[in-house]
């Protein structure tokens, strides 16, 4: 495999981030359900309070957590099981604006949570009823800290920054393992991105066919997402094709090309359209040998 001084033009970013969950176990309640189903072992059930039961307040900052997660892991590439993701230098600045605007958002939900929270814990008297109580509910500087954003980053790690005091042997054994290491993490984070792509245009494929129906050729429906979707994602390979790969930088021109000056109410009312679109997706997947 050819090597890439994969820590000069990319870097590691961590993305954490914290929500109250609003749960907390109910220990009388669970020693209620499982005394009155005659369960043997105390640990049969258990009983979580949900306790902003009936309230939507705390799912706006759930839901907008979901969506940086989902820009992270659409902008990114995997690079090791604890969470750290190959981010390229290309993209970094852009990728930062982002996240400062993420955190400043994030942070703005939870000031306006915190602000409603005490009149939410008055009205779960009631929503509760008798599993209601007050001390499950912490107080709002402590809700603060239950609330966190958090990015990190860090320079990808070469053999070279590596040093044990062993023998010349036992070091370069060390660093050919880091080396394989690190090429292998490599083709894993390019090998996500060619997958995101062929996809993509799998999916483009299906939904561009046509149905059969009482011997009627019919258009298969599709989401305005399958173009928009498609013009992001060739953005977005742009930025992480970060060793240059010849074919996958071929099948991401080849559908930018294919989708310009398309829209997805064109492919839906225009046919010449959506069926040179629909060959040309065709074409694109013929040649793929990934």
């Amino acid at each position: 495999m050819t090597r890439f001084n994969i820590d000069t033009c990319s870097l590691l970013v961590e993305f954490n981030a914290s929500v109250w969950t609003a749960r907390k176990l109910d220990k009388k309640t669970t020693d209620e359900v499982v005394s009155s189903k005659n369960a043997a072992a105390k640990d049969a059930a258990r009983v979580n309070k949900h306790l902003l039961a009936g309230r939507n307040e705390l799912d706006v900052i759930q839901t907008y957590i979901g969506s940086v997660r989902t820009f992270v892991y659409e902008n990114t590439m995997p690079w090791s099981d604890n969470g750290l993701r190959l981010l390229p230098t290309t993209f970094f600045m852009e990728f930062s604006k982002r996240m400062h605007d993420s955190e400043d958002t994030f942070f703005s939900y939870v000031e306006d949570f915190i602000k409603v929270y005490p009149s939410l814990i008055t009205a779960q008297a009631m929503a509760l009823g008798d599993m209601f109580r007050r001390e499950d509910y912490p107080t709002p500087d402590e809700l603060q800290s239950k609330f966190a954003f958090k990015v990190n980053y860090m320079p990808v790690p070469t053999a070279g920054d590596f040093r044990v005091d062993v023998g010349n042997d036992a070091q370069k054994e060390l660093q050919d393992k880091l080396n394989k290491l690190a090429d292998d993490r490599v083709e894993a984070a390019m090998q996500d991105i060619r997958e995101r792509l062929k996809t993509h245009l799998t999916r483009m494929q299906d939904r561009l066919g046509y149905d059969n129906v009482d011997g009627e050729s019919k258009t298969r429906k599709f989401h305005d997402s399958l173009v928009t979707g498609a013009l992001e994602l060739c953005d977005m390979v742009k930025h992480l094709n970060i060793v240059g790969d010849v074919e996958l930088e071929q099948a991401r021109a080849g559908l930018a090309q294919t989708l310009s000056g398309v829209d997805a109410k064109e492919l839906r009312n225009n046919m010449s359209v959506r069926e040179d679109v629909r060959k040309n997706v065709d074409a694109l997947i013929d040649k793929l040998s990934f």
